[in-house]
């Protein structure tokens, strides 16, 4: 399984508080399951609940749900289009500052089997071409994410701190 691992460098790059205290992001694996086809290519896919816990998050949420979702439209593109159900969130208000985040995000894996010199070779595949384009970066020169703006009809508008 690589996507807990790429979500949890995502969201690493972009919120570098969460990087400094990795124990501060949970996550594991709940419901998962495995379909295969049982014709000859044996590959097999992993359907699955990742659990993310972001415990005593002192930053806006709108940007930790802004980065989770910016993954989302390359690795669950579909989880994006129009018809979806989304996914499932839960906060736990701490204090003024500080809340516990949990979101459940319905993921999927297709791995494929190839027998290659007598020995079965197994890979995970890419999702395919994003719903929506990356023509804008997130972050320019590494820098973290410190806000969040979107373009109104007239300009630019600050949606998050």
């Amino acid at each position: 399984m690589k996507k807990p691992g790429l979500l949890r460098a995502a969201i690493a790059a972009l919120l570098p508080d969460m990087a400094r205290d990795p124990d501060r992001l949970a996550m594991w694996v709940e419901r998962g399951n495995v379909r295969a086809t049982g014709n000859a290519q044996r590959g097999f896919s992993w359907e699955y609940d990742l659990i993310v816990v972001a415990e005593n998050y002192t930053g806006d949420p709108a940007q930790l749900f802004f980065v989770v979702v910016d993954w989302l439209r390359v690795q669950q593109p579909d989880l994006l289009q129009a018809n979806s159900p989304g996914f499932p969130f839960e906060v736990d208000v701490i204090d003024a500052r500080t809340v516990d985040v949990r979101m459940t995000l319905p993921l999927r894996e297709v791995v494929t089997a190839a027998l290659v010199g007598g020995e079965w070779q197994l890979t995970v595949v890419a999702e395919t071409v994003p719903l929506l384009p990356d023509d804008t970066p997130l972050r320019a020169n590494e820098a973290p994410l410190a806000s969040i703006w979107a373009r109104g009809d007239d300009e630019p508008f600050q949606v998050a701190p």
